[in-house]
């Protein structure tokens, strides 16, 4: 990973448990998919452009915006889900709310650099993508 280190990407009681072992917990795709998203909004800006998943390791308030462990509420997040399985993330992209961000990357869906990404949810306040399979055209938008 280039553009995201560990702590932002699992919580903090899986992050001091198992420290660099945490990695197991994330889909490699959905890695390469997050990196390559970063990549996107930076070369369409000409900037580095932050794209924030969890930020409880400089005191913020999310830790569960990537990978959700064993004891997360499953009726907030069901076994099997993507987040469980390490292939989501919720995301904010700096200088973009999430209905623009979402705008942009069905706009642009052709690009290799958003090739992995198989699902957003549609009419949220963040930015969800997931590597998980559909069997549809890319990409798909969800209500959850």
């Amino acid at each position: 990973m280039k553009n995201f280190q560990l702590h932002e990407l699992v919580d903090k009681v899986t992050f001091e448990a198992e420290g660099e072992a945490a990695w197991k917990h994330l889909d490699g795709n959905a890695l390469l998919a997050l990196d390559d998203l970063s990549d996107f909004f930076s070369l369409l800006k000409g900037i580095h452009v932050p794209v924030i998943c969890n930020n409880w390791h400089s005191g913020g308030q999310f830790q569960f915006r990537g990978y959700r462990p064993p004891f997360y509420p499953a009726h907030l997040s069901p076994l099997g889900s993507a987040h469980r399985t390490g292939k989501a993330f919720d995301l904010d992209v700096r200088g973009y709310n999430a209905e623009d961000a979402r705008r942009l990357i069905i706009a642009n869906q052709d690009s290799t650099l958003l090739s992995k990404i198989m699902r957003m949810e549609a009419d949220v306040g963040w930015l969800h993508i997931d590597v998980m399979e559909t069997g549809r055209p890319r990409i798909y938008l969800f209500r959850a």
